[in-house]
C-alpha cells in the first residue's frame, strides 16, 4: 500500500484545522450569549467557485495522468502547480470565511481536509 496519499491527507487536514485555529485566535472574541457572526453571503459564492475549479482541475489531472501511461502525453507542470495552489486555497478558505472554531466545524474541516489532501496527492502520483 502506498502511504503518500494518506500522508498528504493528514498534512492537508492539519493545514486546514491549523488555519482555522489560528484564525480563531486572531479574531476578536464574541461576547458571551451572542451568536457567532455569519460570513458575508458573497463568501459562499467564492467558496463554491474555488471548490468547482479545484474539482475540475484535479479530475482533469487524474484522468490525463492515468491516460498518459498509454499515450505518453503528460499534462504540463504548471497545471500541477495550479492544482496545488487551488487545493491550498480550498483548504484555507474555511478559516478566511470566518467559520467559528467549534467541534462541529472542526470535524467538517477535518474531513474536508482529508479528502482534498488525498485527492491532490493521488493526482500528482498518477503522473508517469
Amino acid at each position: 500500500m502506498n502511504p503518500a496519499p494518506l500522508i498528504g491527507a493528514v498534512g492537508a487536514m492539519a493545514l486546514a484545522v491549523g488555519a482555522l485555529a489560528v484564525a480563531h485566535r486572531v479574531r476578536p472574541e464574541v461576547p458571551e450569549g451572542e451568536p457567532y457572526p455569519e460570513p458575508h453571503p458573497t463568501l459562499g459564492a467564492i467558496g463554491s467557485g474555488l471548490l468547482s475549479g479545484f474539482t475540475l482541475l484535479t479530475g482533469f489531472l487524474i484522468a490525463t495522468g492515468w491516460a498518459a501511461r498509454s499515450t505518453g502525453i503528460v499534462p504540463p507542470d504548471g497545471l500541477y502547480a495550479a492544482d496545488l495552489a487551488a487545493g491550498g486555497a480550498v483548504l484555507l478558505y474555511p478559516s478566511l470565511a470566518g467559520l467559528p472554531f467549534t467541534p462541529r466545524y472542526v470535524t467538517a474541516v477535518c474531513l474536508f481536509g482529508l479528502l482534498v489532501g488525498y485527492v491532490m496527492v493521488t493526482a500528482v502520483q498518477l503522473r508517469p
